[in-house]
């Protein structure tokens, strides 16, 4: 004979409420299943690798040297000329 306790029905979980416990995102999945095939790409193309971290790392660092001249151009008024045209005059502003 079974010799458990009788839990109250407030402890019961209603069928059908809710989602089933240790339920997963897609979005969850889709990024482990791209840490695990990540490093047999990068295996498998090594060139291409490569590549990407360089321009991966060009960019960042293009983007920082923009940033900073846009930053230190801040407020002052520049001016080109357009030959034929005339001049432009310009100011960059911040939020």
């Amino acid at each position: 004979m079974y010799q458990g306790y009788i839990t109250p029905a407030e402890e019961h979980r209603p069928i059908g409420s809710g989602s089933p416990p240790g339920s997963r995102s897609p979005l969850g999945t889709l990024a482990f299943l791209a840490l695990v095939v990540a490093p047999f790409v990068a295996f498998s193309y090594p060139v291409a690798t490569v590549a990407v971290l360089t321009g991966t790392v060009a960019l960042a660092v293009l983007s920082r040297s923009v940033l900073r001249t846009l930053r230190r151009r801040s407020g002052r008024v520049q001016t080109f000329t357009l030959p034929g045209l005339g001049t432009v005059e310009y100011r960059i502003t911040t939020n």
